[in-house]
């Protein structure tokens, strides 16, 4: 049997036991075997002292089992930290962030509780996965798409509280709608306008009366979230796709520009910018961009022209009613046609979005369309994970996603600063792409963008991954030096990124502690998530 830090074993046997009570001693698991299943497969501590490991693990069926092992959890003073299906990989998989940690697995909690088809939303448990509810829509016969991620296989409330993207809604946090949360003392809460008894706009008006309190449950450990309402979208009648491309690196500020006026105006829902040729492992434009400064732009040109590759490209999807996609498309191509140079097809992104190069319309069954062209209507898959398991050949990989004004300026002045970060480091930088982070859903104006750079990780070489925290943690502080962060990072990060959140003596994570301890006195929730620690395990800041 692990140990659990402060608690000594005789009493952790009897909390095992309690715990065995509530759920069953089969959905309780302690062996070395089970638990290996709850480290993080992508860790950058891969076989360190440092590494987040499980003490154990158990499985509630229901909101009550949850509330009475919280209780018991008090009781023995165990930390607990929930995970919905774990599939969070690159940002540290089911694994604790506080080491000997008893992870509460919500999988067996996969309930979808409620498919409202002409108010279009539902409400779920944590344990369901998108392939989950995209079978219950299925099986219901219901034409609604839930807005998810690419693979589709974690769970809508996990990827929601991580503040993960999804299509159509972009951040799917704030494509939810009321929440049912148990607190550090087994309190039951229900938030918005779920606080009245038999509320009926509970998953349709967000804000119920008085202080919202939803959003401090995400990226948190203030509580377990339970049940979640989440927005559900009609299958669109047409989507068209045009893709904007060009082998002038000067374009890049044209383009954004053009882009951001037309969202703005609810026209197109961008994917973001994409560079095919930063992406290459050409010798010669890997020379380039290894050198520092990452190259002149006439030199980047150059490249472009010789490869026959674009320098940037940016796509812009509308889905809607026949007549309303046609004429967006036809709005966005008058506009962008006007930068000279620009090239532009009525495509997506070769190996990031829908190649189609015809309109895609909404068939009688998805059956009869490439999975390309059903994920637009709702359909989730594994697709990316296994091209991207396949094309970089590494036992995993840790993401670094920095957020940053959505203007080709400041794109290009992240992709020197970083890059060279990277380069002095003998760390290949390239030019990643940078996402659009919608904050709303269907053609609403982005609010920023979210450069997309992985790292690769090893299980058998720890200097490797040594070096890879270095750099990345080198990254965080200049990307902060230069007003950005990451928008979500794996628990071996977490501290580092909040420990930037310094504005005024860092009041923001002294008002974190102040919320933990009234909600976890005894502070057995997630203990360190996001930087935020009980009173009894926290650090005193210089």
């Amino acid at each position: 049997m692990r140990s659990v830090p402060g608690v000594v074993p005789a009493r952790y046997a009897e909390a095992l036991q309690e715990f065995e009570r509530i759920v069953g001693k089969e959905n309780v698991y302690t062996s070395d075997e089970d638990l290996d299943l709850y480290r993080d497969g992508y860790s950058i501590l891969w076989g360190e002292p440092e590494e987040r490991i499980a003490a154990g693990a158990v499985a509630p069926a229901s909101v009550e089992q949850v509330q009475d092992i919280v209780r018991a959890a008090n009781k023995y003073r165990i930390p607990l930290y929930a995970i919905s299906t774990g599939r969070n990989l690159g940002y540290g998989g089911s694994a604790p962030n506080y080491s000997g940690s008893v992870v509460l697995d919500l999988k067996r909690m996969n309930r979808v509780i409620e498919v409202n088809e002409k108010q279009h939303y539902c409400i779920v448990e944590p344990g369901v996965s998108f392939f989950d509810l995209y079978a219950e829509l299925r099986r219901r016969n219901l034409k609604l798409i839930a807005s998810q991620p690419a693979p589709g296989w974690g769970s809508p409330i996990g990827n929601a509280l991580e503040h993960g993207r999804g299509n159509p809604a972009g951040d799917n946090f704030r494509n939810s709608c009321g929440m049912e949360v148990v607190l550090g003392n087994g309190e039951l809460l229900r938030t918005g306008m779920g606080a009245l008894p038999n509320g009926k706009t509970w998953a349709t008006y967000p804000d119920g009366v008085g202080p919202s309190l939803d959003g401090i449950f995400s990226q948190s450990n203030f509580g377990i979230v339970t049940k979640m309402g989440f927005n559900l979208f009609p299958w669109p009648q047409t989507i068209r796709h045009l893709r904007i491309a060009t082998h002038n690196y000067d374009d890049l500020d044209a383009m954004v520009e053009v882009c951001n006026a037309l969202q703005t105006q609810g026209i197109g829902r961008g994917s973001g910018v994409f560079s095919p040729l930063g992406m290459t492992q050409a010798p010669d434009v890997v020379a380039v961009f290894t050198r520092r400064g990452g190259g002149t732009a006439a030199e980047i040109n150059r490249l472009a022209k010789a490869q026959n590759m674009a320098v940037f490209m940016m796509s812009l999807a509308f889905a809607g009613p026949d007549k309303v996609t046609q004429a967006q498309f036809e709005v966005a191509h008058e506009a962008l046609s006007a930068i000279p140079g620009i090239e532009l097809s009525s495509a997506g992104i070769p190996g990031i979005g829908p190649a189609n190069d015809t309109v895609v319309r909404a068939p009688d069954d998805l059956a009869t369309l490439t999975d390309d062209q059903a994920s637009n209507f709702g359909k989730p898959s594994l697709q990316r994970f296994w091209e991207d398991t396949a094309q970089f050949s590494w036992d995993g990989h840790l993401w670094f996603s920095p957020l940053l004004p959505q203007t080709g300026e400041e794109l290009r002045k992240a992709h020197q600063l970083l890059g060279d970060t990277c380069r002095e480091m003998d760390f290949y930088w390239g030019l990643p792409p940078a996402l659009l982070y919608n904050s709303a859903a269907m053609g609403c104006a982005a609010s920023a963008y979210c450069i997309v750079k992985n790292f690769s990780v090893s299980k058998s070489d720890s200097e490797k991954n040594r070096k890879t925290r270095e750099v990345v943690l080198r990254l965080i502080r200049v990307a902060a030096d230069n007003g950005w962060s990451e928008y979500r990072t794996a628990p071996a990060l977490q501290q580092a990124v909040m420990d930037t959140f310094s504005f005024n003596n860092h009041a923001y994570i002294r008002t974190c502690e102040l919320i933990k301890d009234a909600v976890d006195p005894n502070g057995i929730l997630s203990a360190g998530r996001y930087g935020i620690w009980p009173r009894h395990l926290r650090k005193a800041r210089s």
